[in-house]
């Protein structure tokens, strides 16, 4: 009984695999924002923050168009790498670079990454604005 049981799901099992598999997908995978950390410090004596990449994937010009900080409360936004416009720094960005964006007043800050294509952006990373004990130190 065991033996015939065994053949009976070996042959549905390899009954598979004789056929002609597929070809690959021409779809290609969504775009998403490297994987990467970064940290604020705030700088109180220049009116700016530090934005640090702690670590992560590198940042090139094959997954990122480009990679902005502006400041939540007003227009200012500094360039951090783009294929496109000058910018502060070159591809690729990698772990402990470090880009200072000045702020004009405190304000919280938001680090935007645009796919390689230009037409998605997403918010890697947010900070918001400093309080008053964090502007001192």
């Amino acid at each position: 009984m065991f033996r015939r049981s065994f053949l009976t799901a070996a042959s549905a099992t390899l009954a598979g695999c004789g056929l002609t598999p597929s070809p690959p997908s021409t779809e290609s995978y969504p775009e998403s924002p490297p994987n990467v950390l970064l940290s604020f410090e705030w700088v109180a004596e220049a009116a700016a923050v530090d934005v640090t990449f702690v670590r992560g994937n590198h940042v090139t010009a094959a997954n990122t168009a480009e990679l902005l900080v502006r400041s939540a409360e007003s227009d200012r936004t500094t360039v951090w790498v783009s294929r496109e416009h000058d910018a502060a720094s070159e591809y690729p960005l990698t772990p402990g670079a470090t880009l200072r964006h000045s702020l004009g007043e405190p304000s919280g800050v938001r680090v935007v990454w645009a796919a390689p294509n230009g037409r998605k952006r997403s918010v890697l990373a947010a900070a918001d604005r400093p309080t008053p004990t964090e502007r001192e130190g």
